[in-house]
């Protein structure tokens, strides 16, 4: 299944802004021609060259990356604890996303969408979450557990047990959407008809 719209924690290596949609190849069905007119997907047609572009700029039209890659955010995750990318992925897993610095200096990333787990990093240590909110991501930090970056290094597992645990009480609170399908965190429902927001807004007419 294609992902439509910005990918998240993709900054344009040349003009610095986070506005980067996926290049597809193939032929086109019409749900994908149509997400391709709304600018949510860059179509390359059918033919793959060598070190193809995955990503492409809306602002600045510039192509870079590979799908593999990882993202910006997954890169000053890795940077800031002092490790390598795969470090961070074989301990508490991919697609991390900045999301703020709090009062205190640390510098807090999620996971999952909506996100499920969340990452802090500051004063010595490395702090997993819960996600007590997705909107404007809210950090339930007070029942967090604190591991070091040898902790990370050296007992992966014990950091991998912690993200999946606070990842599955966030997920046992998410409803499917009777219209899109979809997942979706409790705050992320309009309560008309049980349908999100996003549904309830393009679909059935009612602002959120």
């Amino acid at each position: 299944m294609v992902e439509y719209g910005v990918v998240r924690g993709q900054v344009c290596p040349e003009c610095g802004v986070e506005d980067a949609v996926r290049v597809v190849h193939g032929m086109p069905t019409a749900e994908l021609a149509l997400a391709a007119e709304r600018g949510l997907v860059a179509l390359a047609g059918c033919i793959v060259f060598e070190d193809q572009a995955a990503f492409v700029c809306r602002g600045c039209s510039h192509e870079w990356g590979s799908h593999d890659d990882p993202t910006t955010d997954e890169r000053e995750l890795a940077d800031l604890l002092g490790v390598g990318v795969e470090d961070v992925v074989r301990a508490v897993g991919a697609g991390w996303r900045r999301v703020s610095l709090d009062d205190a200096g640390v510098d807090w990333f999620v996971s999952g969408e909506p996100a499920q787990v969340a990452l802090g990093v500051g004063l010595g240590t490395l702090t997993l979450a819960p996600v007590a909110a997705a909107g404007d991501v809210e950090v339930a930090w007070d029942q967090g557990r604190s591991f070091s970056r040898d902790d990370l290094l050296c007992s992966p597992g014990w950091l991998a047990a912690a993200a999946d645990e606070f990842a599955r009480a966030r997920r046992r609170s998410f409803r499917w959407c009777p219209t899109c399908r979809r997942p979706h965190a409790p705050e992320d429902f309009s309560g008309y008809r049980g349908v999100c927001n996003d549904c309830a807004g393009r679909h059935h007419g009612i602002d959120r």
